[in-house]
C-alpha cells in the first residue's frame, strides 16, 4: 500500500474539490479590439463585436441559415474530380 495514493491524494482532492463541467467555448476574444465576448451575446449580435464593430467569421452552416428563409436549403452533390483529366503519361 502506497501512503501517497491512499492517504495524501484523497486529502488533496477533498481540499481542491471536483472539477465543475464548464465548457471551454463560453467566451471568444475579438481580433479587432481584444475584448472578451460572451458567445451567446455574440451570436445574438450576428457575430459582430459590440465594442468595436468587428465582424467575426461565420461557419458555412450558420451563413446559409442566415441567408435562406427559415434555414431551408438543400446541398447539391458535386461530381468527383477526375484524378488525371488529361491522361498524361510520362515518356521516361
Amino acid at each position: 500500500m502506497n501512503w501517497l495514493s491512499n492517504f495524501v491524494r484523497p486529502k488533496i482532492r477533498a481540499l481542491v474539490g471536483e472539477k465543475k463541467d464548464i465548457p471551454d467555448n463560453l467566451w471568444e476574444k475579438c481580433p479587432g479590439c481584444s475584448a472578451m465576448l460572451f458567445r451567446r451575446e455574440l451570436e445574438d449580435n450576428l457575430n459582430v463585436c459590440r465594442s468595436c464593430g468587428h465582424h467575426l467569421k461565420l461557419s458555412p452552416v450558420k451563413r446559409l441559415e442566415s441567408l435562406f428563409d427559415d434555414g431551408a436549403y438543400s446541398a447539391v452533390e458535386v461530381p468527383k474530380v477526375i484524378v488525371d483529366p488529361l491522361k498524361f503519361r510520362d515518356q521516361k
